[in-house]
C-alpha cells in the first residue's frame, strides 16, 4: 500500500506560536500510523528511522531502531489478528478516511490525533501487559471528553455554593475545583461511551449469555474500567481483566465465565471484573468512527 501526496494546510500563521498551538512528537510518520491504525483496526509498528543533517559538503545521518512486536493468540482478538478476519478488504475506503480527517475542522485535529496515537499505542499492548492497553485505551477516549458538555449535578452544585458562601483562600478554591473536574470527567467518560456506542451492540440468541455485554449494562462496565484504571494509577491495585480463553467456541465471548476468583488470601468479587480486550477495543474503535462522522457533519 503506497501512501503519497497526503498534507494539511492550516489557516493559521505557522510562525505564531502560542501555549496551546499544535505539537505532535511523532510527526507527520506517527500521525498516519496513528490513523491508520483507528481505520485499520491493526497494530502499526515503526521498524527503524533515518535523521539527520545536510552539510554542504555531506549528508550526516543518524539510523534509530524503534521496532518491537510480539505475536499474540489470534483468539485474544481474532478480528485484530486472524487473517481470515483482517480488515485489509477494506483497504480502498482508507482514502475516504483521510479526507475525512482532511475535512474535520482544523481546531479538532489536536484532540483527534491525540485519540488516535492512545488507540494505536494501546493496541500494541495486546498480548504483552493489558493493564497498560487499559490505561492508553481509556487516555484515547479522554482526549476528546472537552467535547462532551455536562450539567453540573446536584453536588456540584451544593460544593459550589458552599465555596461562595465561606471564605476560602484562591489555593483551595482551585483545589475544589480541581476534584471537581476529575469527577466529571469519569462521568463524561461513560457519556461519551454511550453517545457513541450506537450500533455497536446486536441483538439475537446467544449461547453463554452471562459472557456477552448487554447494551443497557455499558454504563457499568465504563464505570468499572475508569475505577479500575485510576485505582491502578493511583493507588497501584491490580486490574482483575477478563481471561483470554483459547477456546474456540469462546472467542466471541465479551467477559470470561468466571463469578469471582480467589488469589492467594484475597477475594475478588465478579463486580471488580473487566471485560476482554476485545470488547474494549472495538468499542472504542467504534466510538472514534462514529465521533469522526458527527464532527464532520457539523462542519458541513
Amino acid at each position: 500500500m503506497k501512501v503519497k501526496n497526503i498534507q494539511k494546510e492550516y489557516k493559521f500563521d505557522e510562525n505564531n506560536y502560542f501555549r496551546d498551538g499544535y505539537y505532535f512528537e511523532a510527526n507527520l510518520v506517527g500521525e498516519l500510523i496513528a490513523l491508520f491504525s483507528v481505520f485499520f483496526q491493526a497494530r502499526f509498528f515503526l521498524k527503524a528511522q533515518i535523521s539527520g543533517e545536510l552539510t554542504p559538503s555531506s549528508i550526516k545521518s543518524r539510523f534509530e531502531k524503534q521496532f518491537y512486536y510480539k505475536k499474540p493468540h489470534p483468539f485474544i482478538n481474532f478480528e485484530m489478528f486472524d487473517n481470515q478476519s483482517s480488515n485489509w478488504a477494506n483497504e480502498e475506503g482508507l482514502a475516504d478516511f483521510l479526507n475525512i480527517m482532511l475535512k474535520l475542522n482544523e481546531g479538532l485535529h489536536q484532540n483527534i490525533i491525540r485519540a488516535c496515537y492512545w488507540y494505536s499505542e494501546a493496541i500494541k499492548e495486546i498480548g504483552s501487559d493489558h493493564q497498560m492497553f487499559f490505561i492508553k485505551m481509556v487516555s484515547a477516549i479522554e482526549s476528546l471528553l472537552n467535547y462532551i458538555q455536562i450539567a453540573s449535578d446536584g453536588l456540584e452544585k451544593k460544593i459550589i455554593r458552599i465555596t461562595e458562601n465561606h471564605d476560602f483562600t484562591v489555593d483551595e478554591i482551585s483545589q475544589i475545583h480541581n476534584w471537581l473536574n476529575v469527577r466529571r470527567v469519569r462521568y463524561k467518560f461513560k457519556i461519551f461511551l454511550k453517545r457513541y456506542s450506537y450500533g455497536f451492540f446486536r441483538g439475537g440468541n446467544r449461547k453463554a449469555k452471562h459472557c456477552y455485554i448487554l447494551k443497557r449494562d455499558l454504563g457499568k462496565y465504563a464505570n468499572r474500567i475508569y475505577d479500575a484504571r485510576s485505582k491502578y494509577l493511583h493507588r497501584g491495585e491490580p486490574m482483575y481483566i477478563s481471561f483470554d480463553t483459547k477456546m474456540v467456541e469462546a472467542k466471541y465471548w465479551d467477559l470470561d465465565p468466571t463469578k469471582g476468583m480467589l488469589i492467594d488470601r484475597r477475594k475478588i468479587s465478579e463486580s471488580k471484573k473487566l471485560p476482554r480486550v476485545r470488547w474494549f477495543e472495538r468499542l472504542v474503535n467504534h466510538c472514534l468512527l462514529n465521533f469522526f462522522d458527527e464532527q464532520l457533519k457539523i462542519d458541513t
